[in-house]
C-alpha cells in the first residue's frame, strides 16, 4: 500500500482550536460592541467619545499582560513542540508571577495620574468628565485584565483552549448584566460602565481552577529565580511586535482623536468614533480564526512539520477571507442602519456617517491580511517583519497619510486613509520580504518562509490505525532505510516502533473516534534519526509505561524499545500524543 501525509490531524485540530477561538473573540468583542451601544444609548454619543479617547490609555496599560501572554506562550508553544516541557513550565511561572506583580503596582498609581492623563487626552468639558470617571476604574481592575489576558494566551496553547474561551463568555455576559444593572439601573454612568468590565473579568479568572486542576496540562508553576529574568527578556522580545501594536495603536488613537475633534470638531468626533468602533466587528469575525496561529502553528513550527503548517495556514486565509468580505457587504449596503445601532441618531449626520462607514469598510479585509502577517510573522520568530507591519500599519503611514487627507476632504479623508495605508503596508512588507529573500537574509521562500529542510530525502505520511497498517508501515520503515544504506539494528529498531506505537494506538487510542489517523515521520540529523508518531487519541505515555500493566496495554515490545532507542519522549500537545524516538 502506498502512503501519503494528509491534514486531517492538523485540520480537526485547527477546527478544535477555532470554536473556543472564535467564541473568545466573540465573547470579547462583541461585549465590546455592545459596551459602545450601551454606552452610546444610555448615556450619549458624547460618552461613546470619552470612551475613544480614553481606549490608548487603557491600550497601553494592558500591554505588560498581552506581551507577556502572546510572547511567554509562543514560545512556550514551540519548546511544547520540541519536548521542552521544564522551559515552558519556566516561562509560564515568569510570566505569571511578573506580570501579577507589575499590574499591581500600575493598579496604585490609579489615585494620583488619573486626573492628569484624562486632561491629556480630553481637555473638552463636554467629554473631561467621562473619561476621568471611566478611567480611574480601569486602572484600578489592572491585575484582573492582566491575569485574564497573559493566562488565557497560556491555557490555549496547554492543551484548554475551552477554558480560556469560557473565561471570556463568562466575563463578557457578567459585563453585559452589570453594563445594564450599574449604567441604566443604579445610575453609576461611566463608572458603572467600566466597574461591569472589571466585573466580569474577575469572574471569569474562575476558569483557573478548573486549569489547575486539570491531569490534561502540561505546564506547572514553578520557582525558577533568577531564570525569571532571561524567561522575561525572551517573551519580551518574542512578543515585541504585539508591543509595537499596542504602542502604535494607542498613539494613533490618541493623535487622531486629538486632531479630529480639534480640527473637525465635536460632530466629526461623533463619526469618527463610530467607524473606530466598527473595526471590533472585523476583530470579532476574523480575529478568533487568525488568533489560533500562535496556539497550532507555533507547536508546529517547533516539531517541523512543515506541511502542517501550510495546511493550517490556508484554512485560516481561507476562511477568514470569506467572513470578511460578508462584511465589507453588509458594510455597503446598510452603512445608516449600522450608525444607528451606534447612537449616531443625528439625522443632520447620518447621511455623512453612512459615506463614511463605507469608505472605512474597504479596510476590513486589508486590516485582516494584515493581521494575519503579524501573527504569523511572530509566531516563526521573525519579529522584525511583524514589528515593521505594525509599525507601518498603524503609525508611520496612517498618520501622515490622515492628515493630509483631512485637509482636502475632512472627515470623509480620515476614513479614506485607513484602507490606503493597510494597503501600502502590505505592499512594503511583502516587498521588504522578498528583498531580504533575494540577497539570502531570509533564505526562506515564499510568504511562508518555510524553512528549506536540511535532508530532502525524509518519510512523511499518514495511515489509518489498524494492526495491519502498523505492521505494514513497519516493513516500509525497514525497506526505506535499507535503501539508504541504514544498518540493520538501526532500521529494525525503527520499524519495530513503529509497528509497537500503531498498534497499541490501534487497539486502545481510538476505540471511539470515526476516523483513526496516525502522522508518521521519520527524518535523520547526520547519524542521528529521528521518529516521530502523533494521534489523537485518548493519552498514553510510553516513557512511564511498566511491565506490569500488561493487562491494560499489550507491549512487551516498548521495554525493548526503550532500551535500544538513544532516547524515547512523549508530550501531550495540542491534545494529541506525540512520541519521539531518536536512535
Amino acid at each position: 500500500m502506498e502512503y501519503k501525509r494528509n491534514d486531517y490531524l492538523v485540520s480537526k485540530k485547527f477546527y478544535r482550536y477555532l470554536i473556543p477561538s472564535f467564541l473568545s473573540e466573540m465573547a470579547m468583542h462583541m461585549g465590546s460592541v455592545v459596551d459602545a451601544v450601551i454606552v452610546g444609548n444610555l448615556i450619549g454619543v458624547d460618552a461613546l467619545s470619552a470612551v475613544t479617547l480614553a481606549s490608548p490609555i487603557i491600550q497601553i496599560s494592558h500591554i505588560p499582560g498581552l506581551i507577556l501572554g502572546l510572547g511567554g506562550a509562543t514560545l512556550a508553544a514551540i519548546w511544547l513542540g520540541e519536548r521542552k516541557l521544564k522551559d515552558a513550565s519556566d516561562m509560564f511561572s515568569a510570566c505569571v508571577i511578573v506580570g501579577l506583580i507589575f499590574s499591581s503596582l500600575g493598579a496604585l498609581t490609579a489615585f494620583w495620574i488619573n486626573e492628569p492623563l484624562a486632561r491629556l487626552v480630553a481637555d473638552d468639558p463636554r467629554l473631561l468628565t467621562f473619561v476621568d470617571e471611566y478611567l480611574f476604574i480601569n486602572i484600578l481592575g489592572l491585575p484582573i485584565m492582566t491575569m485574564v489576558f497573559l493566562t488565557c494566551e497560556f491555557l490555549n496553547v496547554d492543551n484548554h483552549p475551552d477554558l480560556g474561551a469560557w473565561m471570556f463568555s463568562i466575563a463578557e455576559v457578567v459585563n453585559i448584566v452589570f453594563d445594564i444593572v450599574l449604567v441604566k439601573f443604579a445610575g453609576m454612568g461611566m463608572e458603572g460602565a467600566a466597574a461591569a468590565t472589571i466585573l466580569g473579568y474577575a469572574c471569569g479568572l474562575v476558569m483557573l481552577i478548573l486549569y489547575a486542576r486539570s491531569n490534561d496540562r502540561m505546564l506547572k508553576l514553578r520557582f525558577v529565580g533568577i531564570a525569571w529574568f532571561k524567561n522575561i527578556f525572551a517573551s519580551l522580545k518574542t512578543g515585541s511586535p504585539r508591543v509595537s501594536l499596542e504602542v502604535m495603536q494607542a498613539l494613533q488613537i490618541f493623535v487622531l482623536n486629538t486632531a479630529v475633534l480639534k480640527i473637525l470638531g465635536v460632530e466629526a468626533m461623533e463619526i469618527y468614533a463610530v467607524c473606530s468602533n466598527t473595526l471590533i466587528m472585523a476583530e470579532l469575525l476574523a480575529g478568533g480564526i487568525i488568533s489560533v496561529i500562535p496556539n497550532i502553528c507555533g507547536v508546529l513550527y517547533g516539531e517541523k512539520d512543515y506541511f502542517g503548517i501550510r495546511q493550517l495556514m490556508k484554512k485560516v486565509v481561507e476562511l477568514s477571507g470569506i467572513l470578511i468580505t460578508v462584511l465589507t457587504v453588509v458594510f455597503l449596503v446598510f452603512p445608516e442602519k449600522i450608525a444607528l445601532l451606534f447612537g449616531l441618531e443625528n439625522e443632520e449626520l447620518l447621511p455623512t456617517a453612512a459615506v463614511c462607514l463605507q469608505i472605512y469598510s474597504l479596510s476590513f479585509v486589508l486590516y485582516v491580511f494584515n493581521e494575519f502577517l503579524q501573527h504569523y510573522y511572530q509566531t516563526i520568530l521573525e519579529t522584525m517583519l511583524a514589528t515593521l507591519d505594525t509599525i507601518l500599519e498603524f503609525f508611520v503611514l496612517l498618520i501622515p497619510i490622515t492628515f493630509l487627507l483631512m485637509h482636502y476632504y475632512g472627515i470623509y479623508g480620515v476614513c479614506a486613509a485607513v484602507p490606503i495605508s493597510e494597503l501600502l503596508t502590505i505592499i512594503i512588507v511583502e516587498g521588504t520580504r522578498k528583498f531580504l529573500q533575494e540577497r539570502g537574509k531570509l533564505p526562506q521562500e515564499g510568504l511562508l518562509m518555510i524553512p528549506k529542510p536540511e535532508h530532502d530525502d525524509s518519510l512523511d505520511v499518514t495511515i489509518e490505525a489498524g494492526e495491519e497498517n502498523a505492521v505494514d508501515i513497519s516493513k516500509k520503515i525497514i525497506d526505506y532505510c535499507r535503501a539508504r544504506n541504514v544498518d540493520e539494528h538501526t532500521a529494525y529498531v525503527l520499524g519495530l516502533a513503529a509497528e509497537e506505537i500503531a498498534i497499541n494506538i490501534s487497539r486502545y487510542g481510538y476505540k471511539k473516534v470515526k476516523k483513526p489517523f496516525i502522522d508518521i515521520n521519520l527524518s535523520h540529523d547526520g547519524e542521528q534519526w529521528i521518529l516521530r508518531i502523533r494521534d489523537d487519541g485518548i493519552p498514553f505515555d510510553p516513557t512511564t509505561y511498566h511491565a506490569g500493566e500488561e493487562n491494560q496495554f499489550l507491549l512487551g515490545g516498548i521495554n525493548l524499545i526503550r532500551k535500544l532507542a538513544k532516547n524515547l519522549v512523549y508530550t501531550r500537545v495540542l491534545n494529541m500524543n506525540n512520541t519521539v524516538i531518536e536512535v
